[in-house]
Formats: structure tokens, sequence, C-alpha cells
């Protein structure tokens, strides 16, 4: 939970005394993410690159202003824009919060709805009432499996 209430950056810095329970693999846990956070982020400077050189935009500035904006959040990772071509999906890695509606949602998750959410009023066309881009959140999350938690493996037996 600890992470949740803090940006990503934040867990970089020196551990403040409040968070003395916060030892041990837990700091091993911060560091991969970290880790993960640095790897994701030289990804997308490539993709950017890759997209520039190519003339495609495989990352539109318009997702790298969301994914960015997304990644200062308490709790988030990373956001990028899977695959190639952009404009229909990004895609958010983040630590789940404290439980809110009944235990179906969480706190960070619920901060990444409304900034998304919110970001609709942003883009709003000169005060027209056309919208430039409609985000909308659509959850995944891992499901368990066998009592374990994970992704769950489903047969189609068409």
């Amino acid at each position: 939970m600890i992470l949740a209430n803090r940006t990503a950056e934040q867990w970089k810095k020196p551990m403040p005394s409040s968070w003395h329970e916060f030892v041990g693999s837990s700091w091993d846990v911060a560091g991969k993410l970290i880790d993960l956070r640095m790897a994701i982020m030289e990804s997308r400077q490539n993709l950017k690159g890759m997209g520039r050189a190519a003339g495609v935009p495989v990352e539109p500035d318009e997702q790298t202003a969301l994914a960015n904006a997304t990644m200062k959040l308490p709790g988030v990772v990373a956001a990028g824009v899977p695959g190639a071509g952009g404009y229909d999906a990004l895609y958010v890695i983040y630590v789940k919060g404290p439980d809110t509606c009944d235990g179906k949602s969480d706190r960070v998750r619920d901060e990444i709805g409304k900034l998304w959410k919110e970001w609709n009023r942003k883009e709003e066309d000169g005060g027209n009432g056309n919208t430039k881009a409609v985000v909308c959140p659509l959850s995944v999350r891992a499901a368990g499996f066998g009592g374990e938690n994970g992704l769950c493996v489903s047969r189609l037996d068409w």
C-alpha cells in the first residue's frame, strides 16, 4: 500500500521515518518496479524515434501527453501505447491501492479513471462541444486461476 500512495519518482527518494515498516523485500520490489519503469520509458523513447524516422505515429503526441500525465499519478509504474500505430489504446501498469467500491476497485485505479475522464474535457475543440478524442478506461486485471493470481487461461471449443 505504501507504493500506491507515492509517485514512482518518490520511490527513488530516501525512506521517510514513517516508512519504517517498509523493509527487506519490499524495497527490492520497489527497485524492480523502478527498473521496469525505466525500461518502459526507454522503449517508449525508441518507439517515438522509430516512428519519427518512418513518418508513422507509433506513439502519437496526444497519447504521449496522456501517458506522461498518467505516470505522474501515485501508484503508477508506467504507461504507454501498446503495439504499433497508436490512437486506439493506452496501457497502465500500477500498484494496487486501498480498496474502493466494496473491493471492486482501488484508489489508484480510480485516480487513473478520473484523470482519463477529465482528459476528455481538456480535449474539447474550441468550446463548441465537439471532442477531438474520447478517452474511456477499459480496466483489465489479472484473474485468479487455480487458486493463484495470474493470467486466466480459457479454451474456446468452436
